[in-house]
């Protein structure tokens, strides 16, 4: 996951080129989120999957940043994230993101997935500790 969106490239250039503070979320606002299609830098959160039995969930603590070994520095999560199980309709979930809060808030990273994943009704998707990784180079 290597896409900053909009909102944290500006709130990183501003604190770091001119100096406005930027007050970072907490660890217990870091939420995940799944996608039907790219959410963008923008935040397209149409884009963000809607259903009765979904909704964000925490992604717990991250590691200390370390050489990810290809030029690019890393931090992945400590802890699995799992999605309740599909309760209505079948869901293809295309992209992941996290955001600062459960529900609006600014998401801040997003990827697409290696590939698109259909979930049918009883599946559950999770992320196994460590299987989520925030690159930056």
């Amino acid at each position: 996951m290597s896409d900053m969106s909009d909102y944290l490239e500006a709130k990183m250039l501003n604190a770091t080129l001119r100096g406005t503070n930027f007050t970072a979320p907490a660890v217990a606002d870091l939420h995940m989120a799944l996608f039907t299609a790219d959410p963008t830098d923008a935040n397209a959160t149409v884009n963000e999957v809607s259903a009765a039995w979904y909704n964000r969930k925490p992604t717990g603590t991250w590691t200390s940043p370390s050489d990810a070994g290809d030029g690019s520095t890393e931090s992945t999560n400590t802890a699995a994230v799992t999605f309740d199980s599909v309760a209505d309709a079948s869901v293809t979930v295309t992209h992941i993101g996290i955001y600062d809060a459960a529900t609006a808030g600014n998401l801040l990273y997003l990827t697409a997935l290696d590939a698109p994943k259909t979930l049918d009704i009883g599946d559950v998707i999770s992320f196994a500790t460590g299987a989520v990784a925030v690159q930056l180079d």
